[in-house]
């Protein structure tokens, strides 16, 4: 590896620099791998052309597929780099710079989706609360919320090890650990230049926090939503090395 992040300070905030590898990586593995359980638990109750909501979209992989189907998607994200790529990704979609945890639709649609374990990174019960009230708030009456978090059991099995790989002329490397006291997940990553341009290297860490199905159901329970079902990506949908991932749907 010519690229060395060792010496490189972290950027002020971690997805701007994670957007880029996010966008070409792992985001298009899990959508093309989990889209037929959110079209099976979110998509049989909204009729084609109505109203989605994608909270925390990410680079606009889920919004592209759910507009291929013929809905009209709104994304919200936190991150201007990420909506920016949302934007090249999807362009038929709409895309709002929003925290979850600070944003307002009423009664504006048909459902709502947050996929790739996007709420484990609000920090606190009282942040996921918040982020629960604001999309009861945006459903239209009877519309389906799904997600999917990652329980500890996930966590336990595979935030470990150091995994490197490369696109185009970056490399990257991740290393993923779990704390169970703090039920804090830890993804320290860098991206170097394979070409010696050190000036491009970045080293940063993403953090997300680990809920128990009790704190979710309780969570929902709290903002008003019912007939909270859940279920497990391996047993339940057969998505290989998946287990301890609960998809969650609730109206």
């Amino acid at each position: 590896m010519q690229g060395n992040c060792a010496h490189t300070a972290e950027p002020a905030s971690p997805y701007e620099a994670f957007a880029f590898l996010y966008s070409r990586t792992m985001a298009e593995d899990f959508c093309r791998q989990a889209l037929p359980v959110y079209q099976r638990l979110a998509l049989r109750a909204a009729p084609l052309g109505s109203p989605l909501l994608d909270v925390c979209c990410g680079s606009g992989q889920w919004a592209r597929e759910l507009t291929r189907l013929g809905y009209r998607v709104t994304g919200l994200d936190a991150s201007p780099a990420m909506i920016r790529l949302a934007r090249q990704t999807a362009p038929s979609a709409r895309f709002l710079v929003a925290d979850a945890r600070n944003f307002h639709f009423v009664n504006s649609f048909s459902g709502v989706i947050s996929a790739f374990n996007s709420l484990a990174h609000a920090g606190s019960a009282e942040q996921l609360l918040l982020i629960f009230r604001n999309i009861r708030r945006a459903l239209a009456r009877g519309a389906a919320f799904v997600f999917d978090l990652s329980m500890e059991e996930a966590y336990l099995s595979r935030w470990r090890g150091r995994f490197s790989s490369h696109i185009g002329e970056f490399v990257f490397t991740l290393e993923p650990t779990y704390d169970c006291v703090s039920r804090t997940a830890r993804n320290q990553i860098c991206i170097a230049n394979r070409n010696g341009d050190s000036g491009s290297d970045t080293a940063f860490t993403i953090s997300q926090h680990c809920y128990s199905e009790d704190e979710v159901r309780d969570a929902l329970r709290v903002a008003d939503f019912h007939e909270i079902e859940s279920f497990d990506a391996e047993d339940n949908f057969a998505i290989a090395d998946e287990r301890g991932r609960r998809f969650f749907r609730c109206r």
